[in-house]
């Protein structure tokens, strides 16, 4: 406890260390959360549904240069889950956007949708509340990213003033 008073006070009085001690603590936490998001949802099941439409959007108002434009996938698809009809927009827990320039990343997430022989989707659905559903779950690299990102800071300020 006394060092995280410690740290407290550096970073109020503008120190780095202090600074860098709680941008790592809290890209900690935040990767932390979705860390346990993506393995939760590894676990959920999953019912076969119509894909309506999938595209790359622009988010955000319009850019007069191209390549600062942001865009965000986008779906649209239909499932049902015990006798019950739900409609689903969400593609991933992993929320991305991208540049004019590296949009292709977006069509490639979407291109990685599952589907059957009969042309319909996989749909990842939360069993206690099916109306949260993802066309894709995080997998194996993805969470192993997540898990890295969420080290890297820490690391990073052991070695700049430890070191």
């Amino acid at each position: 406890m006394h060092f995280l008073f410690e740290m407290w006070s550096l970073a109020i009085e503008g120190e780095e260390k202090g600074i860098w001690f709680f941008c790592a603590l809290y890209t900690f936490i935040v990767c932390s959360y979705s860390l346990f998001f993506q393995i939760r949802t590894r676990f959920w099941p999953y019912s076969y549904g119509v894909l309506a439409h999938t595209s790359v959007k622009k988010f955000g108002g319009p850019e007069w240069v191209r390549s600062e434009q942001n865009y965000t996938a986008d779906a649209l698809y239909h499932y049902c889950v015990d006798g019950k009809n739900y409609e689903g927009k969400r593609v991933s827990p992993w929320v991305m956007s991208a540049s004019h320039n590296a949009r292709l990343i977006l069509k490639k997430q979407l291109n990685s949708i599952e589907t059957n022989q009969n042309g319909e989707v996989k749909v990842f659905y939360n069993p206690k509340n099916p109306r949260k559903s993802f066309l894709i779950i995080a997998n194996k690299p993805g969470i192993a990213i997540t898990f890295a990102i969420s080290l890297i800071p820490f690391i990073a300020y052991t070695i700049k003033f430890y070191g």
